[in-house]
């Protein structure tokens, strides 16, 4: 593999809408033979965006610098002829490349089949330990030089020595992976990086160790829990600097008593009250002594941490004698089997777009000793979903004990681990998966402690309801049938695969392969039949409503007939049947049954999907359930409809399948109560029993005594009541007044998108003018970046709503003012809200003061929750929302800040308590 000639390129641009936005800036560094030579760098006038600050601050690059540019037609063949015939290369270049050639297109100039390498894809392939492939981290991880961030020529200058320096690494690395890479890469523009597959290399072997069942751990006596947090007690052992503090010794021992005498506990504690250490503590003294605890939890972040700090830390304490395991859902770990089949035929089981994700994958593959794929930094499963689930472990498809790899399969061994282990740490999702299958996915066990319980009602509305759309469908149809059209040479997908295997000779086996791959077609085309002709009923009734609602069935209330659909989905899994049975009955196949079995078992798993997709639908569209809501998203565009299905009661399968049996669960979060009262969440989980057996224990442990001097509450009295039309107009004009003038960092959080957008459009050419940054979500970027660099920024504002309510820590200055425009009660309006308040008046309760005054004080609790997190944070907290001090309900919310707070009548009052 020798060392290639190319141009680097990095663009600026006004946005990221390839339809919208424009270039300001052109970059361009050619490289011969891998050594830099010679570069441009253009500054290009854009013919109708102006630049908003975030761009302007994200790049260094201000109108004023524009003003005096050409525009991209008048560079457009300079740039042209000094990228000649060169293949480009850029950071994530999709992107890049996508800018430029629509926009070359535009002034007349084709670039349409230009070659372009990506050095995001082979930094991913030769660095795998680097915590992300962004280009900072990498030119910081690798020290490749560059004079300054996000301006073209540094960023495309650093992107070629990326390149340079990661195609060398991949080089001199072991043969077989280049071999792997020509192979996957044949008939792409990584055929020119790669060279010709010899298949001469063979694969090393996989590292994953075999995991055997061993026998239960040996009980053992354990302490008290007193023992480990009293003065001069364990825990003092192994934490520096420990502090006795009563609540965490109560805590623990009311999980300690929990689990001893059995029975519920719920017990909400403030964040940094070392809860999670006192939980574990006494979990791990039940599980030395004999009796399997797990261990649940929402996030992500939350189960890292306690696997890669908090559990080791407790382990140390008990010698040995903790054995923890952390187990995923099944589709968390890699199929060996399936992997080596798309490394066999990738031109046939990878589409164009997939094959850059699964070059990068393949240096994990041979070195992974779990086959989590949430461990390996080069692959994004969110962002491959359908790639992930070609060779992710389903137990739709598993040849179980059949399976070349059934020994080292790392879903199994997942599995071993946790029966081999006394302490098992999950996710809620999993949790109710196995919940949903009757618990035959989670060991046995006796205990378990649920933290992030908040999230619990709403997890398990998710878990337990259903939902369709036609992309679901779509993402299981296009991994078995032709991408490219039904040219026999052309053709992709598991089918053709299969088809491709057998010999031509099997004429009938040929033409079953034909009909399924036609009835698979005609499935997809079927759904989109129906989806169409709901979307044209609905034009003529259109509203503003966020979901539209159907009670007595699609076809009752949109003259939709899902039966052509429902007919073509059970026609094709009889065609899979049939085709299968004929593979497996053909005695002329006899010799390859082995190669073919896991392609047919990979068929047959799609099948099994498709088969729960016609289920889902059928229950979805046919509705007429009272106690379920019905109700369609998006339902104007066939390609983005969805259709729900609800449960209005979550608790329903926790009360049936759960609480008889289990010996103790405790349910913790930092925000369960309700003004103090922990029964409205016991109500949502169903331990509101009617015998009264099994109540369960109720503990709220209360705040730091300084949290009200570290945070003060403003709240403005003079604003419209949020009902009122002037209302938004009054806010952005409150917000235009006073954030631009905030010198700390300030966060807004809004209760709709439509408020967040209006006041951001507002708010933008004020903070321009002040040279200040401004943020907003869904405008800037994705959330990630947002709040990397609202973190680092002082100074700044970010707008957000939703996903930022909870679950995002701002510590120490990175947040000083955070603004609550509006009281969070849910929209009356969404289907789900209005299914269950409709019950709730049915059954004679008080809708408003049971659940809307609950829910939206709960969102405003986790909202506050940003502000302080930790006994080093402070601030202040503006609320825009004058019904908190003139309804009566408001006194409700006032409780939140123990009725401290400051009322303002003024915006000149507003700005004076603020400063």
């Amino acid at each position: 593999m020798e060392m290639k000639s190319f141009v680097a390129i990095d663009l600026e641009t006004t946005g990221l809408d390839f339809e919208k936005d424009e270039i300001i800036e052109v970059a361009l560094v050619r490289f011969e033979n891998g050594v830099q030579g010679e570069s441009v760098d253009y500054l290009v006038k854009p013919t109708s965006v102006t630049l908003r600050p975030f761009i302007e601050s994200l790049t260094g690059i201000s109108n004023a610098d524009l003003e005096n540019a050409e525009p991209f037609a008048a560079v457009a063949q300079k740039i042209y002829s000094f990228i000649g015939d060169l293949p480009i290369v850029a950071h994530n270049a999709m992107f890049d490349s996508k800018f430029l050639k629509q926009t070359f297109a535009k002034v007349g100039i084709s670039f349409e089949n230009h070659p372009v390498w990506d050095s995001l894809t082979v930094s991913r392939i030769a660095y795998q330990d680097v915590p992300n492939h962004r280009l900072d981290t990498l030119v910081q991880e690798l020290g490749i030089e560059r004079s300054r961030a996000h301006r073209a020529l540094p960023d495309a200058e650093a992107c070629g020595h990326l390149f340079v320096m990661a195609l060398d690494k991949i080089a001199n690395s072991d043969p077989w992976l280049v071999d792997a890479l020509a192979r996957i890469a044949r008939g792409s523009d990584w055929s020119l990086v790669w060279g010709e597959s010899e298949n001469a290399s063979e694969l090393p072997q996989f590292k994953l160790p075999d995991v055997p069942l061993e026998n239960a751990p040996v009980k053992e006596r354990a302490p008290r829990v007193s023992e480990f947090f009293k003065e001069g007690g364990l825990l003092s052992t192994k934490v520096e600097n420990f502090q006795v503090r009563h609540n965490q010794q109560d805590y623990a021992s009311v999980v300690e008593r929990n689990m001893h005498k059995g029975g519920l506990c719920v017990l909400e504690a403030p964040t940094g009250s070392g809860k999670s250490l006192a939980y574990l503590v006494s979990a791990a003294c039940k599980a030395v002594s004999g009796e399997r605890v797990v261990i649940s939890t929402a996030t992500r972040a939350l189960q890292e941490q306690l696997w890669s700090k908090d559990i080791p830390l407790v382990a140390s304490l008990f010698d040995g004698k903790l054995k923890a395991a952390v187990l995923k859902g099944r589709e968390n770990y890699l199929c060996l089997r399936k992997f080596e089949e798309i490394v066999k035929a990738p031109q046939n089981l990878l589409l164009s777009d997939e094959r850059d994700s699964f070059m990068a994958i393949v240096p994990w593959v041979y070195t992974t000793e779990t086959g989590d794929v949430n461990e390996c930094n080069s692959f994004s499963q969110g962002r491959n979903r359908v790639l992930w689930s070609k060779m992710s472990s389903s137990a739709k498809s598993c040849l179980g004990e059949k399976c070349p790899h059934f020994n080292k399969c790392p879903a199994l061994a997942a599995k071993r681990r946790a029966m081999n282990s006394n302490l098992v740490l999950v996710n809620h999702s999993l949790f109710l998966a196995d919940m949903g299958l009757d618990f035959a996915l989670l060991p046995l066990y006796e205990h378990i402690v649920f933290d992030e319980a908040h999230r619990l009602p709403q997890v398990s509305r998710n878990a337990f309801g259903r939902t369709v759309s036609f992309f679901a469908l779509r993402n299981i149809i296009k991994t078995l049938v032709p991408s490219k059209g039904h040219e026999v040479e052309n053709r992709d997908g598991l089918v053709a695969e299969l088809e491709k295997r057998i010999p031509a000779e099997e004429t009938e086996l040929h033409a079953s392969c034909v009909n399924l791959t036609e009835s698979l077609t005609e499935t997809e085309k079927a759904l989109h039949r129906f989806f169409m002709k709901i979307g044209k009923k609905l034009a003529k009734q259109k509203n503003n409503r966020n979901g539209f609602t159907y009670a007595s069935g699609i076809m009752a209330e949109y003259d939709a007939d899902p039966a052509t659909f429902m007919d073509q989905g059970l026609n094709a899994i009889k065609l899979a049947d049939g085709l299968a049975a004929s593979v497996s009955a053909n005695a002329a196949l006899a010799a390859s049954k082995k190669e073919l079995s896991g392609l047919l078992s990979d068929i047959a798993g799609r099948m099994t999907e498709l088969s729960r997709f016609l289920q889902d639908f059928e229950f979805v569209v046919k509705a007429g359930r009272d106690d379920w809501a019905f109700y369609m998203e998006e339902p104007f565009n066939p390609h983005t409809i969805k259709l729900h299905a609800s449960p209005l009661d979550a608790s329903a399968p926790w009360k049936e399948k759960f609480y008889p049996w289990i010996k103790s669960a405790t349910f913790t979060s930092a925000t369960l109560s309700v003004q103090g009262d922990l029964n409205y969440f016991v109500q949502k989980m169903g331990m509101d029993f009617p015998d009264g057996k099994k109540t369960p224990f109720l503990r709220v442990y209360s705040e730091s005594a300084n949290k009200d001097d570290r945070r003060s509450v403003i709240v403005a009295k003079y604003l419209p009541k949020p009902s009122a039309p002037e209302y938004n107009d009054a806010v952005n004009e409150t917000l235009m007044a006073v954030l631009p003038e905030v010198e700390e960092n300030t966060m807004v959080l809004f209760t709709s998108i439509s408020a967040m957008m209006k006041a951001q459009a507002a708010l933008a050419p004020v903070f321009a003018e002040k040279n200040k940054l401004l943020l907003c979500q869904h405008v800037d970027g994705s959330l990630d970046g947002l709040v990397a660099m609202f973190r680092k920024s002082r100074g700044a504002c970010l707008l957000g709503c939703q996903s930022l309510w909870e679950g995002v820590d701002f510590p120490g200055d990175a947040l000083k003012l955070l603004v609550i425009p509006k009281l969070p009660f849910p929209n009356p309006v969404d289907p789900l809200v209005a299914g269950v308040a409709n019950k709730m008046k049915a059954e004679g309760k008080n809708a408003f003061k049971e659940f809307f005054v609950p829910e939206a004080y709960m969102e405003l609790r986790q909202g506050l929750g940003r502000l302080i997190r930790s006994e080093e944070d402070s601030g202040k907290v503006l609320v825009l929302d004058n019904r908190i001090v003139t309804e009566h309900y408001g006194k409700s919310f006032m409780r939140i800040w123990n009725n401290k707070q400051t009322v303002v009548g003024s915006i000149d009052e507003v700005k004076a308590s603020l400063h």
